[in-house]
């Protein structure tokens, strides 16, 4: 059965149960109604002179012989719809005492297969019955029964109809978002989105499924992207490195100084090869790490960076400015994204440069003094395989700076560039404090 069914079929349910339970109050309500109408009319009765007499009158407890009186209609003028009555005159043997604990009782009994409503009374002398029939009572109450009968019947019908309109219109959103969902997994087509807005649960649903689609498809083209960038990347060493181990192979093709030229190629291109592959495992690794966040001394880890990248860049000089400030993150990965910043600066410094480093409030900034970054190159650093005309040259893939960005992203924090109006390029790497 599906949803729209069941929907119906709920609400056809709920619709005939509020019908038919409503019926059944009207029907005994109004039931009721009409017997409380008879007993007032019976009670009635009794302020009529011949039945006062009847009731009242001193007398034996057997009038005229028999026990049953006899009043023509015409010797009396009933009140309200009563056509007729039957006065009856009993010994008080023949009532039990719990059927007339007081002076009057009500009762509804079946006599020579008529229904009747009967009123018993306690007088001075004698205890008389005064029957009422309730074949009027019975008619409308039967009519009453086929018209309730009648208005369920229809109340469930129109209520099916209407139940099917209101699902139909409920799960049309629900509908579109399931063929939505179906055709992405038949296609695999990212870009399909529901397109459904709205404060309702389904609508607010479908905007998340959007967004959720938006982050897939951009993370598979990002993906598709890292393994063409890197593929290209890697062409070049690999290519390179085989022409180079082909020569190395044959013998008497090169001379001692050639192959020692040779082998130190190969070597540069294989530690080329490593550097750009431990990067695409950074890129790769993202946000997962094996080790929990927790509080550290930023100034420590960049002071730890800045000694291990003076030892390989002794042409340099690092110039610090170092105040104690902690943060909450990984610091082996913050390390990782100092350094990267650390080696650009080093990279683009002239020899005898200087570098300058400054850690405050959760902040590090790193500026060089070498010629800067172009307009057309600023938006474009922090993008992976990214790399100026300049830097072409120089070794490296371009991955550097992405990294910085992801494990900056990763931290909560930021990674901006700034060109300072006397050249080179400053870096400020944005991390919370812990206050």
């Amino acid at each position: 059965m599906s949803f729209r069914l069941r929907l119906t079929v709920l609400c056809a349910l709920a619709v005939a149960a509020a019908v038919v339970g409503s019926s059944v109050v009207v029907y005994y309500v109004d039931r009721t109604e009409l017997v409380k109408q008879v007993d007032s009319e019976l009670t009635s009765s009794l302020q009529l002179p011949r039945i006062e007499q009847i009731v009242k009158g001193p007398g034996p407890a057997l009038l005229y012989g028999r026990n049953v009186v006899h009043i023509p209609p015409r010797q009396l003028v009933l009140p309200g719809s009563l056509k007729a009555v039957r006065v009856s005159v009993l010994a008080r043997r023949l009532v039990a005492a719990r059927a007339l604990a007081g002076k009057r009782a009500f009762a509804t009994v079946t006599a020579g297969g008529i229904h009747v409503r009967v009123l018993t009374v306690k007088g001075p002398q004698r205890i008389v019955r005064i029957t009422a029939s309730l074949q009027e009572v019975d008619r409308n109450l039967t009519h009453l029964r086929w018209v309730l009968i009648l208005v369920s019947i229809g109340g469930a019908g129109a209520a099916a109809i209407l139940g099917l309109l209101v699902s139909s219109r409920a799960t049309k959103p629900l509908r579109r978002l399931t063929d939505t969902t179906e055709r992405i997994v038949e296609t695999g087509d990212l870009s399909a989105r529901t397109r459904q807005r709205g404060r309702d649960e389904i609508s607010r649903l479908s905007a998340r499924l959007d967004e959720l689609l938006a982050m897939l498809e951009s993370s598979l083209a990002t993906q598709r992207r890292l393994v063409a960038d890197a593929s290209h990347e890697l062409r070049t060493p690999i290519a390179t490195v085989r022409a180079n181990v082909e020569l190395l192979a044959e013998p008497g093709a090169l001379d001692a100084g050639e192959r020692a030229e040779m082998l130190t190629d190969v070597r540069t291109e294989l530690e080329s090869m490593t550097t750009l592959v431990n990067e695409l495992l950074e890129l790769a690794r993202g946000e997962e790490s094996e080790i929990a966040p927790h509080e550290f001394r930023l100034d420590e880890v960049v002071r730890s960076a800045v000694e291990r990248t003076a030892r390989r860049a002794p042409g340099v000089a690092f110039r610090t400015e170092l105040e104690p400030s902690v943060v909450t993150g990984m610091p082996e990965r913050v390390e990782r994204a100092v350094a990267n910043l650390l080696d650009n600066a080093r990279k683009w410094s002239p020899d005898g440069g200087t570098v300058d480093v400054s850690v405050r409030d959760g902040t590090v900034e790193i500026r060089d003094h070498g010629p800067g970054v172009a307009d057309g190159d600023a938006p474009l650093v922090f993008d992976r395989f990214y790399r100026s005309a300049e830097s072409r040259g120089m070794p490296g893939a371009g991955l550097g700076l992405a990294i910085v960005k992801q494990i900056a992203d990763a931290h909560g924090g930021a990674v901006t560039l700034e060109r300072p109006a006397d050249g080179g390029a400053r870096f400020r790497l944005q991390l919370s404090p812990t206050r």
